[in-house]
């Protein structure tokens, strides 16, 4: 039998049979967990990203809105949008949503109830309007609290966005003269 044997199946006879490795078991556990957190992690931010939000154009104003927000907001907040204050977007095509709430979020005038708050410690603002300057990547935010006069903000914020970070300094007419008005928050309430 010996003879009928080629010279290849002789040399593999002579090896034993590879083992199956607890090694190669462990290597293939830790690659099923990577897959499963990669697959996770890829939904979390796709859900994350489509969580509830759509748009609602009117001409050049487009206004978001998110469903599952609005109605947590509504049981935490003392304040209604539409009935005590008024939000409106005019960003279409001029600047991310995300970067007009990046900068809002910075600059702490995104909490509705301490805009409208009128003790000494609130903002007590009648109106927000935000300007973006696409020269500087800068947002401009005028705010005017209650019983301003002329039209003149009580206070002017600029954030960077290419810094993440709020402009010091002189804030003049430059930065949001002749800028486009991507944001308008208005209190209802005020007389």
């Amino acid at each position: 039998m010996a003879i009928l044997t080629t010279r290849y199946e002789r040399m593999n006879m002579s090896e034993k049979p590879k083992k199956f490795e607890k090694k190669n078991l462990l290597y293939l556990v830790i690659a099923g967990l990577a897959l499963v957190i990669i697959i996770l992690l890829a939904s979390w931010v796709i859900i994350s990203n489509n969580s509830g939000a759509t748009t609602e154009e009117t001409g050049t104003t487009a206004k978001a809105s998110s469903s599952v927000s609005s109605a947590s907001s509504t049981s935490t907040s003392k304040y209604v949008e539409g009935k005590d204050y008024t939000v409106k977007y005019s960003n279409d095509g001029v600047v991310a949503k995300s970067s007009i709430d990046e900068a809002m979020t910075a600059t702490g005038v995104n909490n509705y109830d301490d805009d409208m708050d009128t003790s000494s410690d609130g903002g007590n603002f009648a109106k927000i309007e935000i300007f973006y300057n696409k020269e500087k990547n800068v947002i401009v935010q005028k705010l005017y609290q209650n019983g301003y006069e002329n039209n003149e903000p009580t206070m002017i914020n600029a954030y960077d966005l290419a810094k993440k970070e709020m402009v010091t300094g002189h804030i003049g007419r430059l930065y949001y003269d002749n800028q486009p008005l991507v944001y308008t928050w208005t209190n209802n309430t005020v007389q």
